[in-house]
């Protein structure tokens, strides 16, 4: 891709995609969310109104009957991708060419790992409501025994970082103590004595301490660490962050419940 592209066409109207909470206007912006969202893509994003919005207002013709027409034929979700961004001129064969290559990675993947990258995606987008409610649709359905005990173990302990950051302790805790059976992993245990931690839970943790054999020292540098945070918490915190923080919460759990 060039330093400097130039939009072909800009409209007036947005695009609105849900899944970052922005308005896309160009077919270059457009390009830029498939090729660095691609695990936010499934087969309803091309959708009649998109393939409409794309005619009508960005006047790219050759790009909405192609897609129409791979539709027609009953093509796959990587040919529609593929084909917009060839045609849509913003990145170089060699970046499309790259982008093909993650296609078939994509391909290979089974239905669930793709729903937890997209998951994964919207928890690094801060779009926790929406990893959650992905995580929770992962777990919700019957094992897929092609995956490994750890792969359910990390949805567990991403699904307790995405309450955790929406300060809901004690179903991060719970999502955290699953994960730990799962994986084993020394992230989502001391993720479960953190938790115990932040909420004062003095009896809970005295039952996880000894259910997992934690010693005094790790329960002492945990709680160092939380004194260092919430000093730096405080030191960068003031009001019109915060109501900047609830806004924004709010403004994600609105788009959430009208998807």
């Amino acid at each position: 891709m060039n330093d400097i592209t130039l939009c072909t066409i800009h409209t007036e109207k947005p695009y609105y995609i849900k899944e970052i909470n922005k308005n896309i206007y160009s077919i270059e912006e457009l390009s830029y969310y498939l090729f660095n969202y691609l695990y936010l893509i499934d087969d309803q994003f091309f959708c009649d109104s998109l393939i409409d919005y794309i005619e009508h207002e960005l006047k790219q013709t050759t790009i909405s009957s192609g897609i129409r027409q791979i539709i027609a034929n009953r093509g796959t979700l990587g040919e529609k991708i593929s084909f917009l961004i060839k045609n849509a001129g913003y990145y170089s064969e060699k970046e499309a060419e790259k982008l093909e290559n993650h296609l078939v990675m994509l391909s290979s993947k089974t239905a669930t790992e793709r729903v937890k990258a997209k998951a994964d995606i919207l928890m690094d987008t801060e779009k926790y409501n929406m990893a959650i409610n992905y995580y929770n649709s992962i777990l919700n359905k019957a094992i897929n025994n092609e995956l490994p005990e750890r792969f359910y173990g990390d949805v567990y302990n991403n699904l307790g970082v995405a309450y955790a950051r929406l300060f809901e302790y004690e179903q991060a805790a719970a999502a955290f103590r699953c994960a730990y059976r799962l994986n084993k992993s020394a992230e989502s245990l001391e993720s479960v004595l953190l938790c115990d931690l932040i909420t004062d839970n003095e009896k809970r943790l005295k039952i996880d301490q000894e259910k997992y054999g934690v010693t005094d020292t790790v329960i002492n540098r945990l709680r160092t660490e939380i004194i260092k945070l919430k000093v730096n918490i405080q030191s960068d915190w003031d009001e019109t962050k915060e109501n900047e923080y609830i806004r924004q919460c709010k403004k994600e759990y609105i788009v959430e419940i009208n998807s």
